[in-house]
């Protein structure tokens, strides 16, 4: 498991009308969420691979199923983990963890964010960098201009160290 990052299994409380599943509870998470985000994504689309700098993401599948990537880019050499996620579980991520997902049948995700998005603590690289090796299930991904345009996996890893040395980042 990467450092920092926390696949919780939710408990669900199912009942005639429905399930009900408790995602984030601030005396159990050491988060502090400033913003919460839905994005809904049809089948085929791939987003990421993103980092942040300073942000935390505490990611839920709310419909569908997600294949996720995650990268640890604080270290040498690089952790990563590709797995499936759904409503059981919930995600958190940690700054300098890059991530994407790729969604076969589409998919609508829910983050709490700690810092407010404005796009100044956000890094990419292309999803398909041949240094990592990813095996998305996705043949042809839809992407966004973004995303398609990204830069390298290696200037990402440059800009995440260099922040981590000029601000104290614990790396590991």
């Amino acid at each position: 498991m990467i450092l920092g990052v926390e696949r919780s299994s939710l408990v669900a409380h199912p009942d005639a009308r429905g399930t009900l599943r408790e995602i984030w509870r601030r005396s159990s998470q050491r988060i502090d969420p400033r913003q919460a985000l839905v994005t809904s994504s049809t089948g085929g689309a791939l987003r990421g691979m993103h980092v942040h700098l300073r942000q935390s993401d505490l990611a839920y599948v709310v419909a569908g199923r997600v294949f996720m990537a995650l990268v640890d880019l604080r270290t040498d050499p690089l952790r990563t983990e590709e797995f499936w996620l759904d409503e059981s579980e919930s995600l958190l991520i940690p700054p300098g963890v890059a991530h994407g997902y790729a969604t076969d049948r589409g998919a609508t995700m829910l983050y709490l964010l700690t810092e407010e998005a404005d796009g100044a603590d956000e890094l990419g690289f292309r999803f398909d960098d041949p240094e990592i090796g990813i095996a998305w299930p996705v043949a042809s991904p839809t992407l966004s201009e973004r995303d398609r345009n990204a830069g390298s996996m290696r200037a990402a890893i440059a800009a995440v160290r260099g922040h981590a040395q000029s601000t104290r980042l614990e790396t590991v």
